[in-house]
């Protein structure tokens, strides 16, 4: 590697951020924000000497194969791909962490909506810094999720695909009702069911075999909706999901997640995107016919948790303009009847392709994000000055 008295040529820096699977997460020096290519562009570009640190949460910085020891970096643009790091100039392509990106989850020590608390998941730098990927308000009474939070970059759609998909986890000291990842097996999940409205434990009228009619981990921000893997990977947490019927999972909701990122794309705009929960599903009893909520942990009626939400909605705003959506989902595939929340204007927005009269694939509408709030209360508040259009 040369020396920096050794090399005279200074320019800008441009780097390819996926060049390499592992390479280090690259943030401005003492910062804790993502960084993500100007909207049309596929690199990021860095001034003349401009400070940054190199981060591989809880692994090591290789250095063309050699071990560094150290999780955290700092360097300056020095030109092109190379960056000076102590007394030597580095190729951006020589950097690499020694193994996958520890993640983590925790609290913030705020509160959010009127019981909530609030929770961030993303990586922890050895300095005490913490890049947050998403901000979670989750409901320790009932165990589930509020609302999540992030920001949408405008080159959204010139995020990394195809990277392995990581394993759950619910972290520590949050749930109280064991083991989660074994609620959603789909024999659980029958034999839950089945008991809250009256039915022999393995009975498919409802939870089936071999079909989408199940509940399916349904994350609220999408894998997909973050540019980098350790993003994407961060949102496999626990916290981040609510029983999804996958029958709507798979199919309108997936269409509302990529309708909203190809508007951010389409227009170059970043967005400020909230995705929630609100109510709680209801099939028939057996044997009453009363409308009977459903929760994927039961004992009894003064203990239960996760409950199956009614509707999922997501919210985006762009904060320059202070326009915004509300973009809402039913999750009841069995429902063929449903009252909205709020004044439909779905059909103002060209840009949404969900069926929106599709009772399997998840009933869905748009209103503004004032109007849902009067049914949606914890929804956070913000100026709003028009439709995102």
């Amino acid at each position: 590697m040369p020396k920096i008295h050794e090399v005279r040529k200074r320019t800008h820096c441009a780097i390819n951020p996926f060049e390499v699977s592992l390479h280090p997460i690259i943030v401005l020096s003492g910062t804790s924000n993502f960084l993500y290519p100007i909207w049309g562009e596929k690199v990021l570009r860095f001034k003349h000497g401009e400070a940054v640190d190199f981060i591989c949460p809880g692994r090591t910085i290789l250095i063309g194969g050699s071990e560094t020891n150290n999780s955290l970096l700092s360097g300056t643009c020095f030109s092109d791909s190379e960056f000076a790091v102590g007394n030597e100039i580095i190729e951006w392509s020589d950097l690499i962490c020694s193994s996958t990106y520890w993640r983590g989850i925790q609290r913030t020590g705020n509160t959010c909506a009127s019981d909530g608390v609030e929770l961030e998941a993303g990586f922890s730098v050895d300095d005490g810094r913490f890049l947050q990927t998403l901000l979670i308000c989750f409901n320790p009474t009932l165990q589930v999720v509020y609302y999540t939070f992030i920001n949408q970059t405008a080159s959204i759609n010139q995020q990394v695909l195809g990277t392995a998909r990581p394993s759950w986890l619910q972290g520590s000291g949050i749930y109280d009702v064991g083991s989660v990842t074994s609620l959603y097996v789909r024999a659980n999940q029958r034999a839950t069911v089945n008991g809250q409205l009256g039915l022999e434990a393995n009975s498919t009228k409802y939870i089936q075999d071999s079909t989408n009619y199940y509940l399916a981990r349904g994350h609220l921000t999408a894998r997909s909706d973050n540019f980098y893997t350790a993003q994407q990977n961060a949102t496999f947490y626990m916290q981040n999901i609510a029983p999804q019927w996958q029958t709507f999972n798979g199919w309108n909701w997936n269409q509302i997640e990529i309708d909203l990122r190809d508007y951010a794309s389409e227009n170059g705009v970043d967005l400020q995107v909230w995705t929630g929960v609100y109510g709680v599903t209801t099939l028939p009893h057996e044997d009453s016919g009363e409308p009977t909520e459903l929760y994927l942990y039961y004992v009894n009626e003064t203990r239960k948790a996760i409950p199956v939400p009614q509707v999922y909605w997501k919210v985006a705003y762009n904060p320059l303009t202070q326009r915004g959506i509300a973009l809402i989902g039913v999750n009841n595939p069995y429902n063929s009847t449903f009252s909205k929340l709020c004044f439909d204007v779905s059909s103002r927005l060209s840009w949404l392709h969900c069926e929106r009269e599709n009772q399997i694939l998840g009933f869905c509408y748009a209103c503004s994000i004032t109007t849902l709030r009067y049914a949606v209360n914890f929804i956070p508040a913000m100026d709003v000055r028009g439709l995102l259009l």
